[in-house]
């Protein structure tokens, strides 16, 4: 579906896709700047810039299974692969004009920025809070949204919606 009015039919780094029977333990090292802090972390999928693309069957299911909810792991994992495709995880996939950059970094830095200080505020948001870790993150939580619950993101973030809607050429609010 991320794909359907583009000029290309495939991910053109992609090569594999990991389906595992359920929720996985991985291996995690994060830093805060002088601490390096080894772990392992849960997963419900995962999607590397040149690697795989890493989904749990019974996240899959769940998600599908739900009505009205604005989580899809696999619509997730796959808008990572998007916002790649130009060698970098930072939230803005390539655009199909060079026009579209300011407006798609004034819209999105505001929203992220306002899901941060919900966030930090405890104010609850439709936008699933996981958005607020980074600008990839906050670009994938928000294309799981416009597919599973465009009525509501639109409503609520129309200006987000509508960047969304340019970018996919699509409006899911059209197949309510």
């Amino acid at each position: 579906m991320l794909l359907l009015n583009r000029e290309t039919s495939v991910f053109k780094k992609l090569r594999t896709i990991l389906v595992y029977p359920k929720t996985y333990v991985a291996k995690s090292i994060s830093s805060d700047g002088s601490i390096i802090i080894e772990g392992d972390s849960v997963r419900l999928g995962e999607s590397w810039q040149n690697g795989p693309v890493v989904l749990a069957w019974d996240s899959i299911k769940g998600t599908t299974s739900e009505i009205n909810r604005a989580h899809n792991v696999v619509f997730h994992e796959f808008a990572h692969q998007l916002d790649q495709e130009d060698g970098l995880a930072d939230g803005t996939p390539i655009l199909e004009n060079k026009s579209q950059y300011n407006t798609w970094a004034r819209i999105l830095s505001r929203e992220y920025e306002t899901l941060q200080k919900q966030v930090n505020t405890g104010f609850r948001s439709f936008i699933d809070t996981y958005g607020a870790t980074n600008p990839a993150e906050f670009f994938a939580v928000i294309t799981e949204a416009f597919f599973e619950n465009p009525k509501t993101l639109k409503t609520k973030h129309p200006e987000l919606y509508q960047e969304l809607s340019d970018y996919y050429n699509l409006n899911p609010v059209e197949w309510i």
